[in-house]
């Protein structure tokens, strides 16, 4: 185990929770999207408006935020219990879910929408670091 792979882990996890809540206000009418809203190509309401910012009712924002969540408790747990491998498959597991489901939605914004929402496109970075962290940390424990 490697506390400070984890402790980074954690402070990403927390970058990807305040843009997901962000973008969860934005979605909701909490905030206005005037920060991301550049332009029709760069355009946070087009993306965070349109048919694809929900599944089943439940917005994609919603969804980064629990599992930035988990990534943060399953981190932080992992710091509690340094021998518990199975905390560093999750994590390695769960970023790898998130980091695919992110390439999904950034294709939809490229091949479908035809725009770029620039919090979301942070949030793609957000999860790629984590997927590299997490698989720093799993990898760690295998050697």
């Amino acid at each position: 185990m490697n506390k400070t792979i984890l402790n980074w882990i954690m402070g990403v996890s927390l970058l990807g929770i305040v843009l997901s809540t962000y973008s969860l206000a934005h979605k909701t009418g909490f905030t206005s999207g005037a920060l991301c809203n550049l332009s029709d190509t760069f355009s946070c309401d087009i993306v965070n408006q349109g048919p694809y910012s929900e599944i089943l009712g439940i917005p994609i924002a919603g969804i980064g935020v629990v599992g930035y969540l988990f990534v943060f408790v399953a981190a932080f747990l992992k710091r509690k219990n340094p021998t518990d491998r199975s905390l560093s498959t999750f994590l390695f597991v769960a970023t790898t879910g998130g980091f695919l489901f992110a390439l999904y939605l950034t294709g939809l914004e490229a091949f479908v929408l035809h725009a770029w929402c620039i919090v979301c496109l942070a949030s793609q970075a957000t999860i790629a670091a984590l997927l590299v962290l997490s698989f720093l940390n799993y990898r760690s424990e295998r050697v």
